[in-house]
């Protein structure tokens, strides 16, 4: 029997995924109250810089692929720069759309303007906490001495940090589409 005081790495992956059942849970509810409510009528002009805020986000998940592969590899060097690099397009995504609110409200675009416009900013506020939160995450794994825990429970924790990253990806793709596309 382990000493450990932390759960088994066997539920982090079951623990992830609920976690981001009640994210997208959360997401779809809100996605229906914008629908329901016809909130698409009045059409935003997307800025720009959300084009590249959406190829950094694309980005880092590739990076973050690329260091989950060099920790595996035993990489360790490798995967502390794959994994900052990651870190580093994540602060340049949420930089971008921070360019973005500033970009539409310099346009007279302001959240209590109308439906629409509430929805814009919750949706694009919502998602930047949770890249916050794997902000957090990534931050964690990478900082964490490799000594200070086994190989398995880090591997997992970072497996469990990749597939969060990549829901966030997902998740911003579909928020893009409903909010600036539709």
């Amino acid at each position: 029997m382990t000493s450990e005081k932390t759960p088994p790495p066997e539920g982090y992956h079951l623990g992830m995924w609920l976690a981001i059942v009640c994210v997208a849970i959360l997401f779809l509810a809100l996605s229906v109250l914008y629908i329901f409510n016809r909130a698409g009528r009045a059409a935003i002009a997307m800025p720009p810089v959300l084009w590249i805020s959406s190829a950094l986000i694309l980005l880092s998940s590739l990076t973050m692929e690329v260091a989950r592969r060099n920790l595996r590899r035993r990489r360790e060097e490798h995967f502390r720069t794959w994994i900052g690099v990651t870190v580093i397009l994540g602060l340049g995504f949420l930089v971008a759309q921070l360019l973005g609110w500033a970009s539409l409200r310099d346009a007279g675009f302001y959240i209590n303007r109308n439906l629409r416009s509430g929805f814009a900013y919750i949706f694009t506020g919502l998602h930047g906490l949770h890249l916050l939160g794997g902000l957090g995450a990534l931050l964690y794994v990478a900082a964490r001495r490799p000594e200070t825990w086994t190989v398995l429970r880090r591997r997992i924790s970072v497996d469990v940090t990749a597939i969060y990253w990549h829901f966030l990806d997902g998740l911003w793709l579909y928020l893009l589409a409903l909010v600036f596309l539709w």
